[in-house]
């Protein structure tokens, strides 16, 4: 599929040269030279079968399909088989030549997808990736279909008048056709290698942001010595309590992860200094100096840690969101979801399906390939 993208845009990019003067330079697309074009037509071909068997992308085997295009360049080229009987109906031999390739190339085609994709019953596999591959072999097809009429026209109308083969007569509506292609491919990238490949790359991409996601509440939110303390009465404070810093640490942590302390809508710093049995300064002097997150910082980022431990947990198989964000302290749906949004970058329900993909595909879900 590479292969055709880079070959086509090449193409309309020498159409689209010639009063800048690139020609000097590129080959005309007319003539022998343009014969090499027609690579394009066993590429889509040999996509199809990659796409629905999945197999290794590269196999020297697949270098037959060159044939035809050698044979024909080489009469071409070749002034003795110009003059022998092959070219008995003159220009109109190559015409013939073409639409034999084409035909041949769209027949196989058409025979592969309906025995492997179209008409198969009996899927057991995912059938988001066979419908994802149906429904683009169906309008990828048709595209080659239409471009294949065009080219048999353009070079019949051009053997009829005497014009050197280019294949290019309607290539207005060669552009088009290869234009709705690159949008269907813009719109759903996953067509080019099909839905598993897709889902390696974001699976990567969502593990990565989940394990940052996942670890918001440790020891990296502290800092164990603090040099910034500048106010007076927090400096004698500081030399009273530095000794007790990690422990303060340490119970803090507790209270958040182990007793769920944060559950409590009402939770507030002199509820942890009075639970942990210290004066409520030491705690104001912990958050104020000793940790990166502000208080209420830090309670949003531990209701939301106990939020995405209920859903690990398979709460919502039985709760809903809105029990999900009381349960976790918050006093409506409408914070939980603002304070899920900007600490996770997911609302909760992108989070939910983004976990429930990802388990999906780690329990080998993959698609596999079309092969009976």
């Amino acid at each position: 599929m590479i292969l055709n993208i880079g070959i086509i845009s090449f193409r309309f990019f020498v159409h689209g040269t010639y009063g800048v003067g690139f020609q000097s330079i590129l080959e005309p697309t007319a003539g022998v030279s343009s014969i090499l074009y027609l690579i394009i037509i066993p590429s889509a071909y040999l996509y199809y079968k990659n796409l629905i068997l999945q197999n290794k992308r590269y196999d020297l085997e697949d270098l037959k399909h060159l044939s035809f295009l050698l044979f024909l360049f080489t009469i071409n080229t070749n002034d003795f088989l110009k003059q022998s009987f092959l070219f008995y109906f003159g220009e109109m031999t190559n015409a013939i030549f073409i639409t034999m390739h084409i035909f041949f190339y769209l027949i196989l085609t058409f025979n592969l997808l309906k025995n492997k994709v179209w008409f198969r019953k009996g899927v057991t596999f995912n059938n988001e990736h066979f419908n994802l591959i149906k429904n683009w072999t169906v309008f990828f097809y048709l595209i080659n279909v239409l471009c294949g009429c065009m080219v048999i026209v353009s070079v019949y109308n051009e053997s009829y008048t005497g014009v050197q083969l280019s294949g290019k007569t309607a290539v207005l509506f060669s552009l088009v056709f290869w234009l709705l292609s690159f949008l269907k491919i813009l719109v759903s990238p996953e067509i080019l290698f099909g839905l598993p490949e897709l889902n390696k790359t974001l699976s990567k991409f969502h593990s990565s942001a989940l394990k940052n996601i996942e670890a918001i509440v440790n020891d990296n939110n502290w800092i164990k010595v603090s040099s910034s303390v500048k106010n007076a009465q927090d400096r004698v404070l500081q030399e009273n309590i530095k000794d007790q810093i990690s422990d303060y640490i340490q119970e803090v942590n507790k209270l958040s992860t182990k007793s769920l302390f944060f559950r409590n809508q009402k939770a507030s710093q002199s509820d942890i200094a009075a639970d942990i049995g210290i004066p409520k300064s030491h705690i104001v002097f912990l958050f104020k100096y000793h940790s990166n997150l502000s208080f209420s910082e830090f309670r949003m980022n531990s209701r939301i840690q106990d939020a995405i431990g209920l859903i690990e947990g398979s709460f919502l198989n039985t709760e809903t969101l809105e029990s999900l964000a009381y349960t976790t302290g918050f006093a409506s749906y409408n914070p939980f979801f603002t304070a899920f949004k900007k600490i996770t970058n997911y609302a909760p329900q992108e989070y939910v399906k983004v976990k429930k993909d990802l388990k999906s595909f780690s329990r080998g879900d993959k698609v596999h390939s079309l092969k009976s």
